[in-house]
């Protein structure tokens, strides 16, 4: 999973996390906390909504949500 490109897509959209907490309707430390893996994972929900949000591509929501880190893998 590869969150920092969320943020990338966030910030690119002259948006912060912030923004993105509100239009999920979660806590800003609760949607940091799931980009840092330390709770529950994103429900689909979520994921459409903010797949929508940003025009992200299946691609885009694969590398994001879905693939495992690369370097992960090699451990």
């Amino acid at each position: 999973m590869d969150f920092d490109y969320l943020t990338y897509k966030i910030r690119r959209a002259g948006e912060k996390v912030d923004d993105l907490a509100k239009a999920l309707g979660i806590h800003p430390q609760t949607l940091r906390a799931k980009m840092r893996g330390y709770r529950s994972q994103f429900t689909q929900n979520e994921i459409k909504a903010i797949a929508e949000r940003y025009s992200l591509t299946a691609d885009e929501v694969n590398k994001i949500f879905i693939e495992e880190d690369r370097e992960n893998d090699k451990k």
